[in-house]
């Protein structure tokens, strides 16, 4: 099969992880394999096979919308790919305009909650996705939340993990790592992943836990305002923000507690990791942990923006070391959901359906 991933970045965020995994698997598989990132913002994070053919749209056509639509329908139609796969809101919404009436189908990706865009968003996907052959979600709620037409196509595939994962998957043969008295949270620096929620939460038990230290890893626009909110508090050495790490899926699992503040969520890729190294979770009720954590059985959930209540589900955890255990347990339990090779199967399996379709193909 020829394909074609389109994202808008490869810098260090969950969608761009996941289009790179899913990318170099379909090459390690045989098939050809392009990628497209339509904006030069981020610098690139994840690395790509050296055989796939990778694009900056901003270094092959002139600047403005107009001009990036021709030469992406343009450069499409010279590809001739069977499958255009294109992960995120606005970069499906860019594709399916750009592809319009061209036969080539187009597989679309949603990585966030849809329910948190503006009506105006609202609008235009409405408006679009129909054209698609079939959308992507990550949970079952955010597919049934999709009208009938939509939901029809829609079909819900879990992210891959990174392989580094079992590595520290004792039941996988992993190793199993001393953990250290602190929480960690994983995640860019935006009002999305509300990290101001934990660091206050974390202030209100942090002189009773003297020991543990909160490490928020990640980078974004509110560095300042959390290192003020941490100074005012006066919680420096006590949280840290280390920025990204190359090795934080090792962090995560030498940690005794993963937490997720988030105000809204697609499937959080740290969270997923989190539970395939067994490191205890408290996350808030957001689309992914309400369908994946059993609240008390496999992690502990708090409602969005409860500082209080989250606060006290820390406690909880730090305080009481066979429910740790407990969770670390249950949750590894399921970490098989996650392999790499299982969803790109799953992956595969779609593609091929919506090649032959397109084709006029029936199986």
């Amino acid at each position: 099969m020829k394909l074609l991933f389109v994202t808008s970045t490869l810098g260090s965020g969950g969608a761009e992880r996941v289009l790179s995994i899913l990318a170099n698997e379909f090459c390690k598989r045989g098939n050809k394999v392009e990628v497209i990132a339509l904006t030069n913002k981020a610098k690139d994070y994840y690395a790509l096979d050296k055989r796939i053919k990778y694009l900056h749209a901003g270094q092959e056509c002139c600047s403005g919308l107009l001009s990036e639509l021709r030469w992406f329908r343009r450069h499409v139609a010279e590809l001739k790919p069977d499958c255009v796969i294109a992960f995120m809101e606005a970069v499906y919404e860019f594709v399916l305009i750009a592809l319009f009436r061209t036969n080539i189908p187009v597989i679309s990706s949603e990585r966030k909650d849809p329910r948190t865009l503006g009506p105006l968003r609202k609008m235009l996907r409405w408006f679009l996705l129909p054209t698609a052959a079939a959308h992507v979600v990550q949970t079952k709620q955010i597919r049934d939340f999709y009208r009938k037409n939509i939901r029809d196509k829609t079909v819900v595939i879990y992210n891959p993990v990174d392989e580094k994962v079992w590595e520290f998957n004792p039941t996988e043969g992993g190793k199993s790592l001393p953990r250290i008295k602190r929480i960690v949270s994983v995640g860019r620096l935006y009002h999305q992943k509300n990290q101001q929620m934990l660091i206050k939460a974390f202030a209100k038990i942090a002189v009773k836990y003297e020991q543990y230290k909160l490490i928020i890893f990640g980078e974004g626009h509110l560095r300042k305002n959390l290192e003020q909110l941490i100074a005012d508090l006066g919680l420096q050495g006590r949280v840290l923000l280390p920025g990204r790490s190359s090795n934080v899926i090792e962090e995560v699992a030498k940690s005794e507690i993963f937490c997720l503040s988030s105000n809204f969520e697609g499937m959080s890729n740290a969270m997923i990791e989190a539970i395939c190294v067994g490191t205890p979770i408290v996350s808030t009720k957001v689309s992914g942990t309400d369908e994946l954590i059993i609240d008390g059985k496999n992690g502990l959930l708090v409602e969005i923006g409860n500082i209080e209540k989250l606060a006290i589900a820390l406690e909880e955890l730090m305080a009481n070391k066979a429910l740790q255990s407990k969770l670390s347990k249950e949750e590894q339990a399921m970490s098989h959901l996650f392999r790499t090779s299982s969803v790109v199967d799953q992956w595969q399996k779609l593609i091929i359906k919506v090649i032959q379709n397109n084709n006029g193909i029936k199986k």
